[in-house]
């Protein structure tokens, strides 16, 4: 995968002003992400020169996944990171990284895939995934899915049989006839369903939660909450921008694959874009759940409760941490409220 120096491929275009046109003082902001739809946000606020409007100065870098981002937050090497629900939930209470934003729930598109009368046939009795074959990616959130579908339909992992597999590896095996079922997620699930395969169920039908978040390092809060603020503010108006105009962002998103380098089918990219744009949550939407009230945990709080179990069944994870006071809304109140 080819990740190309953003500040040398895309000219920043001032294409979005923020109300009041304040003249803010430039703070350094290092943020990282990675090229998935849930990471779009960073690179329309860049892209849009939202981040300048509001006095941060950042080139944002991209990962293939959150292991080498979390690997570098021990260094200090980065301010704030979009992440997925492992990260967060194995290392963000050992780290004290702080979640600032919700981007997504992405329980949806981590899907149980089958060929049609596989499916049929399971839906007609779940008696008969017994003895299956499923590409799973293991000790992922879609291992999660993965066992969390199963239970809803009363089966367990050791009813099936599990093949390990990287999703590109699953993607291409299954297409070839191999396996019965397979778990994925954007692209790879969309390039089997476009090859006439089915879901059988999906993370929301299992009743998970899987959430994709912002994240803040914790001398970054200490340092400079100021600035943390602005981030937001910028991100958050990306997300805006975004959901105001599906055509305009998708004309974006492409300008992103090419960014990328990821050359996915234009089929499946019109889908990844559909995605994107529909699932996306706007800043009022991500206090709410990041917000604790009438004595219940916070809806973010519960999900990294639910991915943090499933490590503990695997053995990732010794005990489940108490995430609530690692989430902290009022950044986000803040930027919203200037």
């Amino acid at each position: 995968m080819k990740f190309r120096n953003l500040a040398a491929t895309l000219a920043t275009t001032a294409a979005v002003s923020l109300a009041g046109g304040a003249a803010w003082a430039q703070d350094k902001i290092r943020t990282n992400s990675m090229p998935y739809y849930t990471g779009f946000p960073i690179f329309v606020a860049d892209k849009l020169g939202l981040y300048a409007e509001n006095g941060i100065e950042t080139e944002p870098k991209y990962f293939p996944s959150g292991a080498p981002i979390i690997q570098a937050a021990a260094a200090k090497q980065w301010d704030i990171t979009f992440l997925g629900a492992p990260p967060a939930t194995l290392a963000g209470p050992k780290l004290g990284l702080v979640t600032i934003g919700f981007v997504t729930e992405e329980a949806g598109i981590h899907q149980l895939i089958g060929r049609p009368d596989g499916v049929a046939a399971a839906k007609g009795d779940a008696n008969s995934l017994k003895g299956k074959q499923i590409f799973v990616t293991t000790v992922s959130t879609g291992h999660y899915m993965t066992e969390g579908c199963l239970k809803s339909m009363g089966i367990s992992l050791d009813d099936v049989t599990i093949l390990p597999s990287e999703q590109t590896a699953t993607l291409s095996a299954f297409a070839a006839g191999q396996g019965d079922f397979a778990q994925a997620w954007p692209p790879q699930n969309d390039a089997l369903l476009s090859q006439g395969n089915e879901v059988l169920c999906d993370g929301i039908q299992a009743g998970l939660s899987i959430p994709s978040v912002w994240i803040a390092a914790p001398h970054i809060i200490e340092e400079s909450p100021d600035a943390v603020v602005r981030w937001l503010k910028a991100t958050s108006a990306a997300v805006d921008w975004i959901k105001e105009d599906r055509d305009r962002a998708a004309d974006m998103y492409r300008e992103f694959e090419q960014f990328r380098g990821f050359d996915l089918d234009p089929a499946v990219l019109e889908k990844e874009i559909d995605t994107m744009f529909n699932d996306l949550v706007q800043a009022p939407e991500m206090i709410e759940k990041m917000t604790a009230s009438g004595g219940e945990k916070s809806y973010l709080a519960q999900g990294y409760e639910g991915v943090a179990g499933f490590f503990n069944r695997v053995g990732r994870m010794d005990d489940i941490p108490d995430y609530e006071p690692l989430i902290d809304p009022s950044f986000l109140q803040k930027a919203i409220a200037e």
